[in-house]
């Protein structure tokens, strides 16, 4: 009887098989986690600042120059 003999072997494809799921994992968790936060938080930091300052003009009865601002 022929047995089957597959053309790579079964070590080859495992080692092709770690080695690209540790590709993988590099790019969804490890790059993501290595990217400038620093850059985002400031200019949340800055889009928030901007807003609170408009709530508190409404809040505190300045809605007609709130209005003029927004057209």
């Amino acid at each position: 009887m022929n047995r089957y003999q597959p053309s790579m072997p079964r070590a080859a494809i495992g080692l092709f098989a770690t080695a690209m799921t540790a590709f993988s994992i590099a790019l969804a968790v490890v790059v993501p986690a290595n990217m400038d936060v620093s850059a985002q938080q400031e200019r949340l930091l800055a889009l928030s600042s901007g807003a609170t300052a408009q709530a508190a003009q409404i809040v505190n009865g300045d809605a007609a120059s709130h209005a003029k601002r927004q057209g």
